[in-house]
């Protein structure tokens, strides 16, 4: 059986932007060259809820692009993101409500309101 997650559809374009396509809501994108802030964004809704969220903001700290763990595509995503300097996997194993900064962009203040 699929995930529900499943349909949401993310992927890295031909002109390095991450894309996500979610059932009932209009596509989001982001382009690599204005990402801000990588965030993993937690809650206590699983294991019947999606329970980790991946949310990619810009410099204004407006998110533009939020897709939860198992989403199809998201192992390219990660892949691409992992190539951003600095760039960590956390939270993962948190059940609580929590957010965690994964990467954030040297010349941007749009990385605040990361837990650890």
């Amino acid at each position: 059986m699929r995930h529900p997650e499943a349909s949401f559809v993310v992927e890295v374009n031909a002109e390095d932007e991450i894309v996500c396509r979610a059932p009932w809501q209009a596509e989001q994108r982001i382009r690599l060259a204005d990402l801000a802030a990588v965030h993993v964004e937690t809650n206590d809704s699983g294991p019947w809820g999606a329970d980790l969220w991946w949310l990619l903001s810009d410099r204004s700290g407006q998110t533009r692009v939020a897709f939860p763990q198992m989403a199809t595509g998201e192992k390219a995503v990660l892949e691409r993101l992992r190539l951003l300097a600095g760039f960590q996997v956390r939270g993962m194993n948190s059940t609580e409500n929590a957010r965690f900064l994964c990467w954030h962009s040297p010349t941007s203040s749009a990385a605040r309101g990361g837990g650890s």
